[in-house]
This record gives C-alpha cells, structure tokens and sequence, in this order.
C-alpha cells in the first residue's frame, strides 16, 4: 500500500472552533496506515452476541480513525449501480439544462452543483466536481415543505423518466440501514440501542451522486474535493471502481482510502464528534482523482431531526475532559456549514 506523506495542512477554517478540535484529537490518537472493516451482518441477522461485537469493532474504528468500510449489510450492488447510471445521463445533459435545477436557487440547498461551484476548504479555489443533491422527498401538502426549517423542503428534480423514482429508493433503503447503525453507535457509546430512535421522526439526511472528472495535472488549489470533515453524524458512502478518496491520519499522512467491492466506507460526522466530545474522530478527508477516468461516488449523510439539540454526552465528560462545545440544532449546524461552502453570508 502507498502513504502519501504530506505535512498536516493548516485549514484556515471559517468555523476555527470545530478544526481546532480536530487537530486537538487527531493529536492524542495513534497514527493509522489502513482502514478497519466491520462485518454487520451478524447483527442483522439477530446472532447471539452480534450487535455487542459490531458495537465493539465501530468504537474501536471511531477511536482511532474515524473511517471503516461496512460490509455484510445486505443492501444489492444493483442499488448503488443503477443510480449511478441514471446520474451518468443526468451529468451528460447539456449545462443550461442542468442548470435549470441549480443547487444555487434552493434555500435548502437541493439540486444540482456546477464545478467549482462548491468549495470544502477555503484555502482552495473550488471543488473539481459536479453533483447532485436530494433530501427527504416530502409531499407538497406538507406543511413542513414550506417553512424556514432547514433539512424540511422540496427536492428539484430533472425532467427524466426514472430518476426520482431511483433517487427516492435509494435514499429510503440507505436510511434502512443506518437505523441499524444507530443502534450500533449507541451500543458502542453504551447507550440504550433505541437511543436516537425518539429524534428521527424526519430526519434530514441528504443523498448526493458526485461526479469527479481526472485531473491530468493536480494544482494545488483545486482537486476533486479539498481536505474537510463531513457535518452530519455519520455517512454511508458508496463509490465505484476508481480510487481518489484518501483520509488525513493523526500524523499529518493522507492515507489511501481504495474501493472495496460490495463495501460501503462509513465516516463520522462533525455532530457525533460533537457529541462525544471529541472522542470519535470526524477525520479530515478529500478527493484526488488522477485516474484517467471519471470517478462516481455517492454519499448518504445521515442526520436526525432538525431541531434536535446535539450537546455533549455526560457520559463523555471528565473532570479532566470537560464539555468542549456549546449545545446547537442538528439543523442549524449543517446549514451554517453548507452555506460556508458554498460561499453564502451565514
């Protein structure tokens, strides 16, 4: 396996708190050479002692890396495949057509995002990709369609048979499974497994396809998607064939993050490292596609309720830990991030 070796970048962040913190983790954990796997399907399928030994595996990862890939999970290639194909020829259409869908005249942030058009690291001069985002496809009748709440609206859809359809299955069938993993991380923080349950009425997990293009030469300032950490608790990530996803260890070292055939790659989030104050690891990470190809990857942030209050666990206070953040809407965070990347005015 080949380490890239790099000296750890100084993001200059707009939110300086939330790196701050991150650097401070990274700092007390051991450097990793590798990504972990965890095999889920003992607890799916109810064996005797299963969800103990997934929940122990998902701590030990969180720990000390922040990053594992998913197998066992039951979920068909066929799923992540055929979105990827529908997305292909959304991606192909002309760009005044997918423009008219344009992720830029959503308030909640739905639709489709131009290149360059988002920028993850403000060192940087935007991201080298195209994507498309959708959220909880709510009914027009909703009342919470139509509000100020972010994570509640309507998704823009392209003009193509298909491609709601495929999108909306996908989205319900990854928010199956990270029920699932709910259960996990809460076994793992040795919570009661129905833990999150009460705050995922609606929830506002988002889904997005993302079309990398190969850069022939990488200039500094622009790469498929600069160095970041994710905002939500966690995300299910599926991605085709091509490498390009490398994750920052403690040592300043980005680490290959390669496919895995049938895997799904889970990270934590910046709320759950909120959450447990620090403990689990929302590890930096980007996308450097110098493959020749064009590399698809499709990304399920999974969140919960929009105003639930996220604040530190007790649990994960110390007399000499004490509480490191300030309580904030699960809402609320996500939106002040995604506004930052996208250049908005909070």
């Amino acid at each position: 396996m080949t380490v890239i070796r790099t000296a750890a970048p100084t993001l200059r962040a707009r939110n300086a708190a939330r790196l701050v913190a991150q650097a401070d983790a990274a700092a007390a954990a051991a450097p990793f050479e590798s990504i972990p796997r965890i095999d889920i399907a003992p607890m799916l399928a109810g064996e005797p002692g299963g969800a103990d030994r997934v929940a122990a595996e998902l701590r030990a990862a969180c720990l000390e890396v922040g990053f594992f890939y998913l197998t066992g999970h039951g979920v068909a290639d066929s799923m992540v495949t055929d979105t990827f194909a529908i997305a292909d020829s959304f991606f192909r259409k002309p760009q005044a057509e997918k423009a008219e869908i344009s992720i830029l005249n959503s308030a909640k942030m739905r639709g489709y995002t131009g290149m360059l058009e988002e920028n993850t690291d403000p060192d940087n001069d935007g991201d080298l990709h195209e994507a498309f985002d959708m959220g909880l496809d709510l009914a027009r009748d909703d009342p919470d369609a139509h509000g100020d709440t972010y994570g509640w609206g309507l998704n823009q859809w392209p003009d193509m048979p298909g491609f709601r359809e495929q999108f909306v299955h996908c989205h319900t069938t990854l928010a199956t499974l990270c029920r699932t993993l709910y259960e996990a991380f809460a076994r793992s923080l040795d919570l009661d497994a129905d833990h999150f349950t009460s705050n995922m009425t609606k929830p506002i997990s988002e889904l997005r396809v993302i079309r990398y293009p190969s850069q022939d030469t990488v200039e500094a300032n622009v790469v498929g998607i600069g160095a970041h950490s994710d905002y939500d608790m966690f995300t299910v990530l599926a991605t085709d064939d091509v490498s390009g996803l490398e994750v920052l260890n403690p040592a300043g070292e980005w680490i290959p993050v390669p496919p895995v055939a049938g895997a799904f790659i889970v990270n934590v989030g910046d709320l759950l490292q909120r959450l447990t104050n620090d403990l689990y690891r929302s590890a930096v990470h980007r996308v450097i596609n110098v493959s020749g190809r064009d590399r698809y990857s499709m990304p399920y942030f999974s969140n919960i309720d929009p105003h639930t209050v996220v604040e530190v666990l007790e649990s994960c206070i110390t007399p000499t830990r004490p509480a490191r953040y300030e309580p904030v809407t699960a809402g609320g965070y996500v939106e002040a991030c995604m506004h930052e990347s996208y250049g908005y005015s909070s």
